[in-house]
């Protein structure tokens, strides 16, 4: 006699394959940025640690607002949010930038910022429309792909040089709650998590664009003491601008919470309280 198998209810069938979709997108930045045989494709920041921290900030707003508004925040859109956060760096163009200093030659990595966020949400929209397909039935909606598109399209940076801090111009007051998250929470690191965890990642970071620092740092002892100098000069400049970064991002949080009713802004206000 053939087992019949239990068919899932079309909740359990969503929720099964968002995690389905988190787990394949930290897979994929994984072998993409984590274990490349190419060694600059290794990702000292953009890899599976920040897409976690990212997917869990995420959550944490949408729960905080779930908590006190919940007409505006549904179980589905903390689940939506948390698959566009596993998305939203799934995909880090990027090419060489040589700049000449003196007698040297700085080398950055130049993101394709813009192209990587719409590329990224394209790849989520795939995995949805892939789940459609396999799960025989709409597991997830036209708004669901609109609300994945929007919220990854909101973390392509910015910069606001008044406030020396980094913005996302398409977060807006119009954006909804789960970009308003998704958005929040790839910058939410100094706020949500604190000093210790912030200067990790800045560390991460510089050491991520600074391509010629990070391949000199493999041989120490071939590098010369006017490059020390040169790089450490380099290294002071960014660990001087992280505070003005900071200082920024607090700035902005009452800008970027406005829309919220006052329940929901005061709780995530409060997150940020780092």
């Amino acid at each position: 006699i053939e087992s019949q198998r239990t068919k899932e209810s079309p909740e359990e069938l969503f929720n099964s394959y968002v995690s389905r979709g988190v787990e394949a997108a930290l897979s994929d930045i994984r072998q993409q940025f984590e274990y490349s045989k190419n060694e600059k494709e290794n990702l000292p920041f953009h890899n599976t640690f920040h897409t976690k921290d990212v997917v869990r900030r995420t959550e944490l707003i949408l729960t905080a607002i779930h908590r006190v508004e919940p007409q505006l925040v549904t179980a589905r859109d903390i689940k939506i949010g948390a698959l566009g956060a596993a998305y939203h760096d799934i995909v880090q163009k990027w090419e060489e930038a040589k700049t000449k200093e003196g007698e040297f030659t700085k080398v950055m990595r130049k993101r394709f910022a813009g192209d990587n966020e719409r590329a990224s949400h394209k790849m989520a929209i795939a995995f949805m429309e892939d789940a459609n397909r396999r799960g025989g039935e709409e597991i997830f909606s036209d708004d669901d792909k609109k609300a994945m598109q929007a919220g990854i399209e909101a973390t392509i940076p910015g910069f606001d040089a008044e406030k020396g801090t980094v913005i996302q111009p398409n977060l807006t007051e119009q954006s909804s709650v789960i970009t308003r998250a998704i958005a929040m929470a790839d910058l939410g690191t100094a706020g949500m998590d604190g000093r210790d965890r912030f200067l990790e990642e800045d560390d991460a970071l510089f050491r991520e664009e600074n391509l010629d620092i990070l391949d000199a740092v493999k041989d120490p002892d071939a590098i010369s003491a006017a490059q020390k100098e040169y790089f450490k000069k380099r290294m002071l400049g960014w660990s001087r601008f992280q505070p003005k970064f900071a200082e920024g991002r607090m700035a902005r949080l009452r800008l970027e919470l406005k829309s919220l009713p006052g329940g929901a802004r005061r709780e995530v206000a409060n997150l940020f309280s780092k």
